[in-house]
């Protein structure tokens, strides 16, 4: 499992600016647990197109982890509620290849170096 960064061009260098998270999702998740310390690959904007699924994450439905500055969790049962809000089914979220978060919500939350890890 790799994590996927998609970077913004600014003056020359490099932002990243969201982290796309693989769907691991199994039928009796309430949480979903990911590290910024596992292996990460550019995501380029072509990479993106119509039949991509992703679910954007809410800083809501994110939560540190007690024990590792680098791990993170993502409550599913948010994520759900969040989907239904906006007028979609919830169960979208079964089918979604990736799940978005903005680099900077992750910074905020982990009090975690996130930008310099996926920087050079």
């Amino acid at each position: 499992m790799a994590l996927k960064i998609f970077y913004e061009e600014l003056d020359g260098m490099l932002s990243p600016k969201l982290v796309l998270l693989p769907n691991i999702l199994n039928e009796d998740s309430t949480m979903l647990t990911y590290s910024v310390e596992i292996p990460f690959e550019r995501f380029y904007q072509e990479d993106f197109h119509d039949d991509l699924r992703i679910i954007s994450v809410s800083q809501a439905a994110l939560q540190p982890c007690p024990f590792y500055d680098h791990q993170f969790h993502m409550n599913i049962h948010q994520i759900r509620l969040d989907i239904e809000k906006q007028g979609h089914d919830p169960r979208s979220i079964e089918e979604t290849e990736y799940f978005s978060c903005l680099v900077d919500d992750l910074q905020e939350l982990l009090a975690y170096d996130v930008v310099r890890r996926f920087v050079g």
